[in-house]
């Protein structure tokens, strides 16, 4: 009995320290998002494909501001990526304001 509980505990601190960073759609609906080497410019993001995870939106492929090419999130860096310009292209989230 105490083997089990020690594994469910293990399993919950686990579960606890786990970090979410799931790119979850605006209330407004319009995604601003901000290039890593220049970060003082926020630019308008179009929506390629979004899906619902506990009933709420979840981008899941942006537009690229440069070319236009769909990006992929990638929860490592937590920005959305495009891999189709010379050099690997990060675009993270930004607020509006």
């Amino acid at each position: 009995m105490q083997e089990k509980f020690k594994q469910q505990m293990k399993a919950y601190r686990k579960k606890r320290m786990k970090v979410d960073n799931t790119p979850f759609m605006p209330s407004d609906g319009i995604v601003y998002v901000m290039n890593t080497l220049n970060p003082t410019e926020k630019i308008k993001a179009e929506i390629i494909n979004k899906s619902v995870k506990q009933h709420r939106e979840v981008i899941t492929h942006l537009a690229c501001p440069e070319c236009g090419n769909s990006m992929d999130w990638d929860g490592n860096w937590e920005a959305f990526i495009c891999l189709k310009h010379g050099k690997k292209a990060i675009y993270e989230i930004a607020n509006k304001d």
